[in-house]
């Protein structure tokens, strides 16, 4: 018999192996977004950082069937000079960006029409259609101090009172930017980190 009181998550094809890596924190993450879908149930979600969409199809996956998810990733095919400073890790998945994307994870799957793809630096996205909307805001763009602040800021005008916004990479070494800027920010903000993992988040009041 099921207990009580639990929340259950759906992990996608683990043969990828995106974020089921040797460093345990990865895994831990995954699952730890995975249950702020499932907690929060939000019906418009916004990430920062879609890379090959892992964690974008999970998004899709522990969300309701009306859920809208929206990533935001930089444009491909183009050279990209972006427009606040970035770190060694940036520029290499920068390179990473530019090249011709092989497969989204969520392409082909039954949770595909819920995610919209956008392109743009997050530093100069419009997201004057997204201001107050977002349920569940995920930041795992460009890991400077100065990206991470940017994107926070406007997370900020994107969310409301309930809303959680998460950032990955908290704590993690090489990208100091993030931790910097996090707890900058916890000193007059109620932010959590999740043991075990680097992923750092907050309600909005």
């Amino acid at each position: 018999m099921p207990a009580e009181n639990i929340e259950a998550i759906t992990l996608g094809s683990l043969k990828f192996g995106t974020w089921f890596w040797s460093t345990p924190s990865y895994t831990a993450d995954i699952v730890s977004l995975c249950l702020i879908c499932q907690i929060v149930k939000p019906k418009i979600t916004f990430e920062v950082g879609t890379y090959k969409a892992y964690t974008t199809y999970h998004f899709a996956l522990n969300t309701t069937a009306d859920t809208k998810v929206y990533t935001l990733d930089l444009p491909k095919g183009e050279k990209i000079t972006p427009k606040l400073n970035t770190t060694a890790v940036d520029d290499i998945h920068i390179v990473g960006s530019n090249s011709t994307l092989e497969q989204y994870h969520f392409d082909s799957t039954c949770v595909a029409s819920k995610i919209t793809c956008l392109f743009s630096d997050s530093a100069t996205f419009d997201y004057s259609t997204f201001h107050g909307l977002v349920d569940f805001f995920f930041i795992d763009g460009a890991h400077s101090y100065e990206y991470v602040r940017s994107d926070t800021l406007n997370a900020f005008k994107c969310c409301h009172p309930g809303s959680v916004i998460a950032w990955h990479d908290f704590g993690r070494v090489g990208v100091n930017g993030v931790s910097k800027w996090i707890l900058e920010l916890s000193k007059e903000n109620e932010i959590y980190s999740i043991p075990g993992g680097s992923l750092a988040f907050m309600v909005m009041k």
